[in-house]
């Protein structure tokens, strides 16, 4: 069967355009989601929380047709989220500095990372921890070099189920020629499968910071429709833009 995969950029601290109802948030959460919302300490941290978890749930309750607080979201051996009613169907998350990344796709393995760019000491070292070929990738003069390896690995492990300490030493990465990006080469030992990986680079509304997103996606040229900095407004049905068509899931 065909394989695609659409995602939603969010900003959980936007209110350009749209507000948050954080009571209704609250409304969409599972029994266990409402209790970790209770232990956060800072206030801040528990709106954000519920935010997040509310927009994962509008996404699954969109994509599935379902009310957002029904869906299932079970955890794997390995740690990650699955949809236990909806075998053929793979969801992955990020969130990073008030801004979520989530995507859900059908039949096709998927993770995804976002992190906002900004300066790192020492990139190459903190690299190197998980990535000993970090050489081979030149030198990191922006941000955005390592950020678009570091999101990439991330996305990886997620995809493969294998984490990050042991899953990034079976991706290899490349520099393409005249670019501060880097890209997916491919992914050593995984099944023997194909897998394809994207990154792009954002804005967020109303801040100066900007974001690195990817998405790793088993099988090649896997379709991805993104919609970018809209809240899900409506319970089961994210309001925004219409979703920008992509060139498919490639490096």
């Amino acid at each position: 069967m065909r394989a695609e995969a659409t995602g939603w950029l969010i900003a959980l601290r936007d209110t350009t355009g749209s507000t948050w109802d954080d009571a209704c948030c609250r409304a969409d959460l599972s029994p266990e989601e409402e209790r970790r919302a209770e232990r956060f300490l800072r206030a801040a941290a528990a709106v954000t929380y519920v935010r997040g978890r509310s927009a994962v749930r509008r996404v699954l309750g969109h994509v599935l047709g379902e009310p957002p607080s029904q869906v299932r979201i079970a955890a794997a051996p390995h740690g990650g989220p699955i949809l236990p009613d909806h075998p053929d169907r793979r969801v992955s998350w990020s969130t990073t500095a008030g801004v979520l990344l989530v995507a859900v796709s059908r039949n096709a393995r998927i993770g995804v990372d976002v992190e906002v760019l900004r300066p790192v000491g020492s990139p190459a070292e903190v690299l190197r921890t998980y990535y000993p070929d970090v050489d081979t990738l030149g030198e990191f003069r922006e941000s955005e070099t390592f950020f678009s390896a570091w999101t990439l690995l991330e996305a990886a492990v997620k995809a493969t189920g294998r984490g990050l300490a042991r899953g990034a030493r079976q991706v290899r990465l490349h520099r393409p020629p005249d670019t501060n990006r880097c890209a997916l080469a491919e992914i050593r030992d995984a099944d023997e499968m194909a897998w394809s990986g994207r990154t792009d680079r954002f804005p967020v509304p109303g801040s100066s910071a900007e974001v690195m997103t990817a998405f790793v996606t088993s099988g090649t040229c896997v379709p991805l429709w993104l919609h970018t900095w809209r809240m899900p407004t409506v319970a089961g049905s994210p309001a925004g833009d219409v979703a920008q068509p992509g060139p498919g899931v490639v490096s």
